[in-house]
């Protein structure tokens, strides 16, 4: 089969979509310096993108010095959708997002993962087609689908490979079973990478160049942006913090590896720590059970909870120390339940940070929590989406 390449006006168009991401605005001036492209070429280029409605003008941009404000362009919301999917345990979700990266609807349903890789599907199965059934009529015409891929999986054959903490999930092919279902193309992307993505949107008028996302609940990963793009590692799979060893005689992960920091540093390791604790074996009946309940415990002067919660975030700060030394972003963002107990954990992770990362590299970073909470991987995987939509218009 001959392939034929797209025509410069196409690649011009498709450059010129590149650097509208959606919740930006830019004038042809900044277009037209991002791109390389003259300006009669961005002028005639958008000019057409508006006239199809791909494109509407944004509130006019203030301009240095005089002069009246420059008109600025931004993705119309209405020229398409997506839908944007999660699926890691304890809860699936499927957002409907315009072009535009607004939250149009929003459906979730419970994962038990007791009811093993048969029950997960079924139930994303369930919320995909409920998700199709109810597309507001405003919302423009569907034009893919984002999944947030949690666990291993290959990038060049849509297959996930493994689900964490379930152990008949094997060779899913979820790309094709998605496609299926949905009669949309679906564009795979691993689960924090995608928390990424979301937060870059999030911020997409400040926009960071080198950002990493800490997410940390039942499990833990790093999302990272460099140099503005994703990465996603040449099989789909980078950003597994959680398995990176910080004690080598530790417990054995599901991995197969032993003293992963995911087993050691999450909510679920707390809480089975907590119950094998000699505390709280001196104390059966009232030990906290949850990760919520120690944290509530730790508040309320349990020193073997406050103990526990101290030395994950510690350990924790072991692997984000290394993160920050390695890649030197401009913000960290902190996502997950973790950080919920606030001080208990983020006063030992500050101080574990302050006495392992290079001064340098630590003194000009941000560090916040993330305002998307458990939205930011189906966020994250629809901006995915709408990016391949814009590419193929």
């Amino acid at each position: 089969m001959i392939e034929i390449s797209p025509g410069p006006q196409a690649r011009h168009r498709a450059l010129i979509l590149s650097e509208l991401p959606p919740g930006a605005a830019r004038t042809r001036k900044e277009l037209s310096a991002r791109t390389g492209l003259s300006p009669a070429t961005v002028l005639r280029i958008t000019r057409r993108l508006l006239k199809n409605q791909v494109l509407r003008e944004a509130d006019p941009r203030p301009q240095a010095g005089a002069g009246r404000p420059s008109p600025g362009l931004e993705i119309n919301g209405r020229a398409g959708a997506v839908l944007g999917v999660s699926l890691l345990a304890p809860t699936a979700q499927v957002l409907l997002l315009n072009f535009k990266g607004e939250v149009l609807r929003e459906f979730q349903a419970p994962l038990d993962l007791r009811r093993g890789a048969d029950g997960v599907l079924s139930v994303l199965k369930g919320l995909l087609q409920k998700a199709l059934r109810r597309l507001p009529t405003a919302a423009g015409p569907l034009a893919g689908a984002g999944v947030a891929v949690p666990g291993q999986w290959s990038k060049k054959d849509g297959v996930s490979l493994t689900y964490p903490r379930l152990a008949d999930w094997s060779d899913v092919p979820l790309r094709k079973l998605i496609e299926g279902w949905t009669r949309l193309p679906a564009h795979l992307i691993g689960y924090t990478p995608a928390m990424a993505v979301a937060e870059q949107a999030a911020r997409a008028q400040v926009e960071f160049q080198d950002l990493a996302c800490i997410y940390v609940d039942d499990h833990v990963g790093l999302g990272v942006i460099a140099n503005g793009e994703v990465l996603e590692g040449v099989s789909g799979n980078a950003g597994e913090l959680g398995h990176i060893t910080v004690q080598p005689d530790g417990p054995l992960c599901y991995c197969g590896n032993t003293g992963c920091l995911e087993m050691l540093a999450s909510c679920k390791a707390v809480a089975e720590l907590m119950k094998e604790s000699e505390a709280a074996q001196l104390r059966r009946g009232s030990a906290p059970q949850s990760y919520e309940e120690v944290v509530a415990a730790a508040r309320g002067g349990h020193t073997v909870a406050s103990r526990l919660l101290g030395r994950a975030a510690t350990l924790l700060g072991i692997g984000v120390a290394s993160t920050l030394n390695i890649l030197n972003p401009q913000i960290v963002v902190l996502n997950g339940r973790f950080f919920d107990a606030g001080d208990l954990v983020l006063a030992p992770l500050r101080q574990s940070l302050g006495n392992r990362a290079l001064p340098n590299t630590l003194q000009p970073i941000t560090i916040e929590r993330s305002t998307l909470g458990p939205r930011a991987g189906a966020l994250g995987a629809g901006v995915t989406a709408i990016r391949h939509a814009l590419r193929a218009l």
